[in-house]
């Protein structure tokens, strides 16, 4: 141990040093007060041995000095004194003296008292150093909590805030000198009643943490808390997590609608065989009824009109449903976004502000698709401002960085905000709007936005509602961008019905779709064979060229139930006839081979239910391509 000895007799101060170096210890001697001070700024001592009487300052002045230092405490003090009277004796330690040795020194109380110090002086050292110790891990906790990403608050037992980090400010929106002090539910009167006061409580009475997520009162921000008591008040950690819980309810949002898009597309593609007799028979049926049977001819143009409805519903439950395609070309945005609004709005006391830039770059979409997508929107709107006002629809380059977890994988982008200035959308209806038939609207399907969602997501994009407030209410969605420019399209008109006799060949599974185009086939002047399934049409196809009695076209379902269906049959009929000309044919409109057909060698498509009309018109225009690009007939 490093001991400092202040004595100014010359043989006093050197007994003191022998005798105290043989316990071990090292001793540096000084003759005065100030000599000591001087040796004390330049070394650490914790053992001070003060002579009382000193030229200049006294032992007990120094004594004094060195109690009132900011290290005073961290030092052991022994005066040695030749006074004995205990009034003198009271001041030494009065002073700051540890103890005290009276002169003349005794040789065996001197090692009693060293003994004492160097205990003393020990337990003094681990104070120190725990004390040390725990400054130094406040220090660094306070560090954390400055620069940690997440905030911080603690309160006392009364609810006053006494610690609020700087990402609590940001939080809060208030600077903590504002709020150090003050209490809680003064400071922040909204959180009365509400989740936040209720755990925060719970957590002050039984002494217990607990973790929540809640969101705020004006239903706009989400909130993850962690709260536990601390010093008999409450201290929290909190983060901003809006972005995760959406993101949560647009995953569950994606989930409830693929589940129901399966279901959909399977009673779609059903009622769409059904509709195509319906469809059908009722165009037969307006060909045999004699012209002056006016009620009659009337009844099938109604029958056929709500078959065409219905075909238009079964198209709709069909753009969400999970298998499908959308049949895309390259467009410009700006002109889809200003024809949509245009129309959307049209007779309505709404306007379009449109802030559109001049570079936005190209997409690929289905441009009747992406139009029901707007319309839905602009309509949502409308409803949303029944006494009229402006609505906002912007476009943008975006560009996406990858990360994980992320909605939509990086990449370019288009986005399209449409906003609109109505009471905004309820906290609690937030989560719903896209699920299939929710509506608050009397006389709505509760379709537009999931059939949306839906639309949007097959090209690869997302919908979201991205703000609400009682101002209004921002949806916006992204679609992929395209790096090429839109093409000029090509249009094939037809030069009317069949007029020679040419054979066709149709692959169906359901008897009486079979027998109706074959009828409706037979009354445009052709020749037809039908079968039910790929490996039927392969041989029939296959025996009718060893005959020379070749089909001039198949038409194949793109569906065989237990059988092989249209996309290996083409394969199939392709290496027998690579000059086969097929057409697609299919209750899911949007299916990849119709949206694709090309492709696959087919050249044409048609969808179910399909009209006499339609039929002939594939036909009519895949003879006149077949060497060309195909056309879609929708």
């Amino acid at each position: 141990m490093n001991i400092l000895l202040v004595e100014d007799q010359d043989d006093s101060r050197k007994t003191l040093s022998r005798l105290i170096g043989m316990r071990g210890h090292k001793v540096t001697q000084v003759a005065t007060a100030e000599e000591a001070e001087r040796a004390l700024a330049t070394d650490s001592f914790p053992f001070l041995i003060l002579d009382w009487m000193l030229p200049g300052k006294s032992g007990i002045d120094l004594c004094r000095q060195l109690r009132a230092r900011q290290d005073g405490d961290e030092m052991f003090i022994l005066l040695v004194t030749g006074k004995t009277d205990r009034a003198d004796l009271e001041m030494a330690l009065g002073a700051g003296a540890n103890d005290y040795l009276t002169k003349p020194i005794d040789l065996s109380l001197l090692n009693v008292r060293l003994a004492v110090a160097e205990r003393q002086i020990r337990d003094l050292t681990e104070r120190n150093q725990a004390r040390i110790a725990l400054q130094q891990s406040a220090r660094t906790l306070t560090d954390i909590l400055e620069n940690t990403t997440d905030g911080f608050f603690a309160l006392d037992c009364a609810w006053r805030f006494t610690y609020v980090n700087p990402e609590a400010e940001a939080l809060f929106g208030r600077v903590r000198k504002e709020l150090l002090g003050g209490e809680l539910w003064q400071k922040f009167p909204e959180l009365r009643g509400t989740t936040f006061e209720q755990n925060y409580r719970q957590v002050m009475a039984e002494q217990a943490p607990i973790e929540f997520e809640a969101c705020d009162p004006s239903g706009t921000r989400w909130f993850e808390v962690h709260a536990y008591p601390s010093g008999g008040g409450v201290s929290a950690f909190f983060r901003d997590v809006t972005e995760r819980k959406r993101a949560e309810d647009d995953r569950l949002t994606k989930g409830k609608i693929e589940s129901l898009g399966t279901l959909a597309g399977g009673i779609a593609h059903d009622l769409n065989n059904i509709l195509t007799v319906i469809s059908g028979n009722i165009g037969l049926a307006q060909l045999e009824a004699p012209v002056e049977e006016k009620n009659l001819l009337g009844c099938l143009a109604k029958a056929s009109q709500a078959a065409q409805e219905a075909a238009h519903m079964s198209s709709q439950l069909l753009t969400f449903s999970k298998g499908g395609s959308p049949v895309k070309k390259i467009v410009r945005m700006s002109e889809l976004l200003a024809k949509s609004a245009h129309f959307s709005l049209h007779g309505s006391n709404l306007r379009a502000e449109m802030d559109i830039p001049p570079e936005l770059w190209p997409t690929e979409v289905d441009p009747t698709q992406i139009e029901q997508v707007i319309n839905a929107l602009m309509i949502n709107a409308r409803e949303a401002m029944p006494s009229g006002g402006m609505v906002e629809i912007s476009a943008r380059n975006v560009e996406l960085d990858d990360k994980p977890g992320a909605l939509l994988p990086g990449g370019r982008y288009i986005k399209v905000a449409i906003a609109d200035h109505g009471g905004g959308v309820p906290g609690d209806m937030a989560t719903k709007i896209f699920d299939p038939y929710f509506t608050t609207k009397p006389v709505s399907s509760g379709l537009g936005l999931s059939i949306s969602f839906s639309i949007v997501k097959k090209h690869g994009g997302m919908l979201h509602l991205e703000q609400s407030s009682p101002a209004g209410a921002v949806f916006a969605f992204y679609l992929p961008a395209a790096r090429a420019e839109p093409a000029v399209i090509k249009t094939v008109v037809s030069s009317g019905l069949q007029s020679t006799l040419q054979r066709i060949l149709v692959m169906d599974d359901e008897e009486g779709i079979r027998e109706l185009t074959s009828q409706l086939l037979n009354t445009l002047g052709y020749e037809v064979t039908a079968v039910t399934d790929g490996v039927e049409a392969v041989n029939t196809y296959e025996r009718a060229m060893r005959r020379g009695e070749n089909f001039q076209a198949v038409i194949l379902d793109a569906t065989i139930r237990g059988g092989m269906g249209g996309l290996a049959t083409i394969s199939r009929l392709r290496n027998i006839d690579p000059s086969v000309v097929a057409i697609i044919c299919s209750g899911y409109s949007d299916e990849a081979a119709l949206a694709e057909f090309l492709q696959y060698g087919f050249r044409g498509a048609l969808p179910k239910p399909f009209t006499r009309r339609d039929l002939a018109d594939v036909l009519q225009r895949a003879f006149m391509t077949s060497k060309n690009e195909p056309v879609f007939v929708r």
